[in-house]
């Protein structure tokens, strides 16, 4: 019984490694809508609703949690950028989709910023950072917040993927969205 069992745990084993690395992904590619104007553009909000503790927001570093005063984000800058589905930004501006730029403030603990209509249905990537310490340029700086979404299945790790359908899109961002660089 024994050889048997071992040769059923052999084979299996042999099974899982040979499958290719895709195979057990549940991962697909969304679906294109079908709309009436498949060429038809729409704009792009994004929405940023920060929970408010105690004064603060608390977010992620790379050395863990940090709480940033809600005095701290009120008034400053947000910038984002929409990039083609899985590319990572190389800080030309040009590579950012045409329409695809959107600069607002924060007001307190939210914000909320839109682009023209520009996208046709289909996933989009959007670079966002909050310049919560100004005159760092075009990028997030020491002390600045900038959004991610590692949920996904093929994260970039410095974006938010966002899917544009039918109409106009809007995506939420909250804390779990951010980091403190």
């Amino acid at each position: 019984m024994r050889p048997v069992l071992a040769l059923l745990m052999l084979l299996a084993v042999w099974l899982v490694s040979a499958a290719p690395a895709g195979a057990f992904c549940r991962c697909h590619r969304a679906k294109r809508p079908r709309c009436a104007d498949p060429a038809a553009k729409h704009k792009l909000t994004v929405d940023i609703d920060f929970t408010v503790v105690d004064g603060g927001v608390d977010v992620l570093t790379q050395s863990g949690p940090y709480r940033v005063p809600v005095a701290d984000l009120d008034g400053k800058q947000v910038l984002f950028i929409v990039m083609p589905r899985g590319q990572v930004f190389q800080g030309l501006l040009s590579e950012a989709i045409p329409g695809g730029i959107g600069i607002g403030a924060m007001t307190g603990a939210t914000a909320s910023v839109s682009t023209g209509a520009a996208f046709v249905p289909g996933e989009y990537e959007v670079l966002l950072f909050i310049d919560v310490v100004p005159g760092g340029g075009l990028g997030p700086t020491h002390g600045d917040m900038a959004a991610f979404d590692n949920g996904i299945c093929d994260p970039t790790g410095v974006s938010v993927r966002v899917a544009v359908g039918c109409e106009d899109a809007t995506v939420q961002l909250t804390n779990h969205h951010f980091i403190v660089f």
